[in-house]
């Protein structure tokens, strides 16, 4: 039978390991991946050089834009033990091409600065998170007028008929919005997304998709609506569309919600008091 694999040649797979000092890759392993063997004149090597996008179709991460020779290039290489080649390949959606990409910087970087003399001094405490916020920026507003109420066949002793400028109108009032997420911090965000806490919610907000990342100073645009109803007249409806934030929203709460590049969970509890908009890292 052929083999559809685009394996990565001996010598890919040597400098890949040479590279990270024959470590393991990922940030939160960092295992070594070789070792001695009982035999003397053995070494015993637990890494593998994984592809970081499947060496064929239907592999994890496949990517059917890429070359025969891109798909078995070094680039599209990373250095693991394999514990963690075979989790990212088990669990494609925590391990996006984009992550496995930073790790693999990551390694290298830190063999590169070892090889000069240099010490890391960050410790846990220091390491740099992504922070988002969020903000509401309106962009339309209408009234449409549905129909007349029926409460205009008679007020009181009299008749009200439409067109006299005292009529009660059914109108559909809308607000239309940019809900934008930024990431205001240095460090990429992955797997973002929105859970509503308090307050009347918005009649429709974009979806996220269950895997999404976004860079570092950059943001996110979703369209958000809000409808609602009134039964008054014109100069009624119109006060009320003149504000930017329907007082119906005011009070909503929603919680970002968005993991760093190690898959720890962070949150900013985005809310609207009083037509001001705050984030606050929860």
């Amino acid at each position: 039978m052929a083999n559809n694999r685009d394996n990565f040649t001996k010598k890919t797979i040597e400098i890949l390991a040479k590279r990270v000092g024959f470590f393991c890759s990922n940030p939160n392993c960092k295992i070594p991946t070789v070792g001695p063997n009982s035999d003397q004149e053995k070494a015993t090597t637990i890494g593998i050089a994984a592809h970081i996008t499947a060496a064929s179709p239907g592999g994890p991460r496949y990517d059917a834009n890429l070359t025969s020779e891109q798909r078995k290039h070094i680039t599209n290489g990373i250095w693991l033990c394999g514990n963690c080649a075979s989790l990212i390949d088990k669990d494609e959606e925590n391990y996006p091409v984009e992550l496995i990409h930073d790790w693999k910087k990551g390694a290298e970087q830190e063999m590169t600065d070892s090889l000069q003399g240099k010490t890391n001094t960050t410790n846990q405490t220091e390491k740099k998170t992504p922070f988002l916020e969020a903000d509401l920026i309106w962009s339309s507003g209408a009234r449409i007028h549905k129909g007349w109420s029926p409460k205009n066949r008679q007020i009181g002793d009299g008749i009200i008929r439409p067109g006299t400028g005292t009529a009660i109108i059914l109108w559909e009032l809308n607000w239309n919005f940019s809900l934008a997420i930024y990431n205001n911090s240095s460090s990429p965000a992955f797997n973002v997304r929105l859970e509503h806490v308090n307050g009347n919610n918005f009649s429709f907000l974009t979806g996220l998709p269950k895997i999404n990342n976004l860079p570092p100073y950059q943001n996110l645009d979703l369209v958000a609506k809000y409808k609602s109803h009134l039964e008054g007249n014109a100069n009624e409806a119109e006060a009320i569309t003149s504000r930017r934030v329907p007082e119906d929203l005011i009070g909503l709460e929603y919680d970002i919600i968005y993991q760093d590049e190690e898959r720890v969970e962070h949150r900013t509890r985005f809310s609207i008091i009083e037509d001001e908009i705050t984030n606050v890292r929860t």
